[in-house]
């Protein structure tokens, strides 16, 4: 009887925050099933799952933790070393692949895998996705040549991905209110940590060692941080393997949410570099990627409105609420210039003013130390100063804006100017605002029920953004090498640059100034791209901001943050220690 109350309670406190949300515009009455969402909070009975004491709360956080910072490593490690490892398979014009597919598989299937989540269960699914990060962690380290890393990079990235989105879905699943600051800063510090020791640690290992390393050492990071997982976390949403668990998952919506922005991102990556623009296989990919993108948007919707068993992978009714498009937009638009920083910058040291990888990662600590102490701030804020904390997500717009631009205006000398550092540091202060805000942004736009898969959504955006922003630079850097190069370089060195820059060693003084100079001005070209998507961010940002306080202005944050954890189900799945804190 108990039980039945509390359903009830939850149901109608849910009932309520959605009532509030259709009254401050955040939704349409389009977007809300609000007997559903009743349906939906209360819990099976034949499914309790405990209330976790702090001392195991802890434990999960700190194997969340691991798994997710491997995760983000692997996004900053190689940043450094790429030019070690392209010089070894002599394939330097494929270098942005190294990153550009890890981050493509790894934003493919952050959506896949938040809604099956839902479906086969977020502990199963988070075990899963390490697994596979770290077996292809070690197939990267055993790479024998470039194509075979590229593979091995793009199935670590699907494993990737797989942490990056299930550990919020689970940090959102596990936490209660007094804790939410706490974990928020923990998994602030992570990306923090991961920042600064990603560019240092490839650089020290590719320079004392091989650069194979950084891959090897996920290896026995990953075997801690699946045993931890394994034993620590509850069966949160554990449901049985079945044909009718299989019947929901949305195996149509999930290959074509990937195939689209493989074709896109390909064309825009090999379009003036592997092949002129003109070229049928840059032409076909491109028309390919956008079309399959209308595509999967009609099957999503078909979807939603024919079967009663398959679950979209991506509901279109998200976008009916100007709040959340507005977020994804500017989550897209931000990407850009938090990407190509972090993978650009370094190459500009080494390539413009001949710094070592090691150095090149110092250097970047300007933006790597503001983000994290940026980032840990609204996580701390939650707990007494909530309602203010949505500003902030259009500060970091603003600020994201006067770093980029900064990062283009830089000169074309040997010697690194003081100002790069100050605008590496306001770029990094609105990194660490924009990016936690907007994952807290999800909990009070979205209902409860579409919180994974907005979550994913999010990621998704991210990552895309940052995706399309590289594939445009690496374009912006090969049109501007073929059109001023020729005319210095003969056609034997022009080749070799393009296959290692270790070949700038071989040219003369005058040479050498001269295509260092080409290259400054395209990364000053490229980084004037990026704060064009940068000031579009700072415009929904600002939109965004407006709806997120419309909605906070009629809801009480209770009614929000009493949803947060594991509920109680009579001690019944509680350990003795955990019954026995319970007690005291």
């Amino acid at each position: 009887m108990q039980q039945s109350t509390n359903a009830s309670l939850e149901a109608s406190s849910n009932t309520d925050i959605s009532s509030k949300k259709l009254e401050a515009g955040m939704v349409t009455p389009q977007t809300l099933d609000i007997n559903n969402e009743a349906q939906i909070t209360e819990p099976e009975a034949s499914a309790p799952v405990p209330v976790l004491s702090d001392t195991r709360l802890y434990i999960i956080g700190l194997g969340i933790w691991i798994s997710l910072f491997l995760a983000a490593f692997e996004t900053t490690v190689v940043a450094t070393s790429l030019v070690d490892i392209t010089s070894e398979f002599q394939d330097f014009n494929r270098a942005s692949w190294i990153v550009v597919v890890y981050l493509l598989t790894y934003n493919g299937f952050l959506l896949l895998s938040s809604k099956l989540c839902d479906i086969l269960g977020i502990k199963t699914m988070f075990l899963v996705a390490n697994f596979i990060f770290g077996v292809f962690s070690i197939a990267c380290g055993a790479a024998q040549n470039m194509t075979q890393l590229i593979i091995f990079r793009a199935l670590q990235g699907v494993g990737g991905g797989g942490i990056y989105c299930i550990a919020f879905i689970l940090m959102m699943a596990i936490i209660t209110k007094d804790k939410l600051g706490t974990f928020s800063a923990g998994i602030s510090s992570v990306f923090a940590i991961s920042s600064i020791c990603g560019p240092l640690l490839g650089g020290v290992i590719t320079e004392k060692t091989t650069w194979r390393w950084i891959f090897y050492l996920n290896g026995p990071g990953i075997v801690i941080a699946f045993a931890i997982l394994y034993f620590a976390i509850p069966d949160v949403g554990k449901v049985s393997l079945d044909r009718q668990t299989l019947s929901r998952i949305d195996f149509g919506g999930g290959f074509l949410s990937v195939a689209w922005s493989i074709l896109l991102v390909y064309a825009l990556q090999e379009g003036g570099a592997e092949y002129p623009w003109s070229h049928s296989v840059i032409l076909g990919t491109l028309v390919s990627g956008i079309v399959g993108l209308f595509i999967f948007a009609g099957y999503e919707w078909y979807i939603a409105r024919k079967s009663s068993i398959i679950e979209p992978i991506f509901p279109l009714r998200l976008l009916k609420s100007p709040a959340f498009t507005y977020l994804v937009i500017t989550t897209f638009c931000i990407g850009a210039p938090i990407y190509m920083t972090i993978i650009n910058i370094p190459q500009r040291y080494q390539i413009v003013n001949g710094v070592s990888p090691i150095r090149s990662g110092v250097l970047l600590l300007p933006m790597l130390v503001v983000s994290p102490v940026m980032s840990l701030l609204p996580g701390l804020a939650l707990k007494s100063h909530w309602n203010y904390v949505p500003y902030g997500f259009a500060v970091g717009g603003a600020l994201s804006v006067a770093g980029s631009a900064g990062l283009g205006v830089l000169g074309e000398g040997i010697n690194i100017e003081p100002k790069t550092y100050g605008f590496l540091a306001l770029l990094g202060a609105g990194m660490g605002l924009v990016m936690p805000i907007g994952v807290m942004m999800v909990k009070f736009i979205c209902d409860s029920k579409d919180e994974a898969v907005a979550l994913g959504a999010q990621n998704m955006t991210r990552v895309l953004g940052g995706l399309v922003g590289l594939a445009i630079g690496t374009a912006i850097l090969h049109q501007k090498i073929e059109k001023e190069l020729p005319s210095v370089l003969s056609p034997e060195q022009l080749h070799a640059l393009l296959k290692s820059p270790q070949a700038l060693a071989t040219m003369r003084p005058e040479q050498l100034l001269a295509v260092k100079g080409v290259y400054a001005r395209s990364y000053n070209l490229q980084f004037n791209m990026s704060t064009g998507f940068a000031a579009l961010g700072f415009v929904f940002s600002c939109l965004t901001t407006y709806y997120a306080v419309q909605i906070m202005k009629t809801i009480n944050p209770d009614d929000i943050f009493n949803n947060l954890g594991l509920k109680a189900d009579n001690g019944e799945n509680q350990t003795g220690s955990e019954k026995k804190a319970e007690e005291a």
